[in-house]
């Protein structure tokens, strides 16, 4: 039977997955929409100094990836913002409700980003300035803004709750990988220092699997993949509530789990109990094919005492 700590181990490590899974499906379709990342700020503050020097010399060339549609500075800024402002939501929360913050948020968040997605596969609308009105185009364009928030909360509660990683970005975990390495080719590594290799390797392989099939559905569906981040929201809000049941389980499913070993304990009894009154047939049996009384049953080997035997 699994142990207790391996099965929670093992129970981190699918949540820390799936959220590294996610999030690489999600930068591929946001970044081809919007050149912009949903998950993470990193690439965004490099966007945003290449938006102002783009900004300030228009003729400036940058090796332009975007084919002329780079974003304005001002866009980057208001993603790095929206972010932001889902961590600080996250810290809130978990003050106000604690072990719950992020399943708190993920409600009215998810159900944001569910709602902004009906409504762009609804009205079709093209990402191309040129097939759209300017004010069309704009509000398009901000609503990166209502998804951005979710990430942000993302962020704050693998690194600050029962996860304590990052499932968003790959670079910290090839640096732990890539040092852990050498400390296991001269000295060996300890329990917890292998953990932390067997969590990198997944949520690297999450992002690239991630990322490939978020390229793979914007390639087949139709300008703009309208509709390819319909689950977005709810699989983030479950994933959400499985996180902080790992640091708080609820109590419903405490109520669950007491009922089943209740149970499992009420089984045990009877099977306890059973072998005996097997026995008892057993010997019950012996006695009638030997044609003796019910007094030899008393005194048969089955139920000597130890001092008779």
């Amino acid at each position: 039977m699994v142990s207790s700590d391996s099965w929670r181990a093992a129970k981190h490590r699918m949540v820390a997955w799936s959220f590294a899974f996610v999030s690489g499906y999600t930068d591929v379709i946001s970044f081809a929409r919007w050149s912009v990342f949903a998950t993470m700020c990193t690439g965004n503050f490099i966007l945003l100094g290449r938006a102002i020097m783009q900004h300030v010399n228009d003729h400036a060339k940058l090796g332009d990836p975007f084919k002329g549609a780079t974003m304005h500075a001002g866009f980057y800024a208001m993603v790095i913002i929206a972010w932001s402002l889902g961590a600080a939501a996250y810290q809130w929360s978990e003050y106000k409700f604690p072990g719950r913050g992020a399943s708190v948020l993920s409600i009215p968040l998810g159900s944001l980003m569910l709602l902004i997605e009906i409504v762009l596969v609804a009205s079709e609308t093209s990402p191309n300035v040129d097939e759209s009105g300017f004010v069309q185009d704009i509000l398009y364009k901000l609503t990166i803004v209502a998804y951005a928030p979710m990430f942000g909360v993302e962020w704050a509660a693998c690194a600050a709750g029962r996860l304590a990683t990052n499932t968003a970005a790959a670079s910290g975990h090839i640096l732990a990988i890539s040092t852990l390495s050498v400390k296991h080719c001269m000295k060996g590594l300890s329990a917890t220092e292998t953990v932390k290799i067997q969590m990198g390797l997944g949520i690297l392989a999450g992002n690239l699997l991630g990322a490939i099939l978020g390229a793979l559905v914007f390639l087949l569906m139709p300008t703009g993949a309208h509709g390819a981040l319909l689950p977005l929201g709810p699989v983030l809000a479950i994933l959400f509530w499985l996180h902080d049941h790992l640091a708080k389980p609820l109590s419903l499913v405490k109520a669950v789990q007491r009922r089943c070993r209740a149970s499992s304990k009420d089984v045990a009894d009877l099977e306890d109990t059973n072998p005996d009154q097997s026995d008892v047939s057993d010997v019950d049996a012996i006695d009638l094919d030997e044609d003796e009384d019910d007094d030899s049953y008393a005194g048969s080997p089955a139920r000597q005492s130890p001092m008779m035997s």
